[in-house]
């Protein structure tokens, strides 16, 4: 298994409504591992839909038949601003719709600034995995990539870096990189910090487990990141109630 480590520098501003004060709404300090799924191309919706409704599981467990995982995006250097929006009204509509949950008709976003920064990790199991992308593929060869992220897709640019080795190992550790709780296959016996407004999945760091299968990878003499293996997309159902 190859492990890369992927610094993602926003170029633009980006928003998400992660928690909503009033008319206030906030956009978290993280970037959640599905939207790097859909921003990478390495999974695609339909244009439009009539119903808001996310199809998780159909398009993203497709990619753990090809063995290929992304972990979501953590903070390294992280600004924000606050500015007032006004929706105007959209020019043409379908029949029946209902009005977008996702943007209200007025208010103040907390957007992430241009130039902030965090990384994320990519697990590779079969060297031809990383083909399903264009843009995955142009990274892993050592080119910056560039996507886009959020409701106003802003723009970021992506630089990987493989790790120098990769050992499996057993045994208890703590995981140092943000995790999903629901793509894990052994749950933590610590979850430490919990991301819990993260939507549609809560994200976890600082993680400890006990007696797992691990991958320890070296990007540096004393820089080692340890990722529990048997990661995968949705490994525990998704159902309305956000239960297993």
């Amino acid at each position: 298994m190859d492990v890369y480590r992927r610094k993602l520098e926003l170029l633009d501003y980006v928003f998400f409504a992660t928690v909503e004060r009033g008319k206030v709404y906030e956009t978290g300090a993280f970037i959640h591992n599905y939207a790097l799924a859909y921003a990478l191309r390495l999974a695609s919706a339909p244009y439009g839909h009539t119903v808001q409704e996310p199809h998780y599981e159909e398009e993203l467990s497709p990619l753990n038949q090809h063995g290929l995982y992304i972990t979501p995006a953590e903070p390294l250097s992280v600004g924000h601003r606050r500015v007032q929006f006004n929706t105007i009204a959209e020019g043409y509509g379908f029949p029946g719709k209902q009005p977008s949950l996702g943007y209200p008709d007025w208010g103040f976003a907390r957007m992430l600034r241009p130039e902030s920064v965090f990384q994320f990790y990519v697990l590779v199991a079969h060297p031809d995995a990383s083909r399903l992308s264009p843009t995955l593929a142009l990274a892993v060869n050592g080119r910056p990539a560039y996507i886009r992220l959020g409701k106003f897709p802003g723009k970021a640019k992506v630089v990987l870096q493989k790790a120098e080795r990769t050992e499996t190992k057993h045994g208890d550790f703590a995981a140092n990189a943000l995790l999903n709780w629901r793509d894990l296959s052994f749950e933590p016996d610590v979850p430490g910090d919990i991301y819990a407004t993260a939507l549609p999945t809560r994200l976890i760091a600082n993680a400890h487990f006990s007696e797992i299968d691990y991958a320890s990878s070296r990007f540096g003499e004393k820089d080692e990141v340890r990722l529990p293996l048997g990661m995968c997309f949705i490994a525990r159902s998704i159902t309305k109630k956000g239960k297993r």
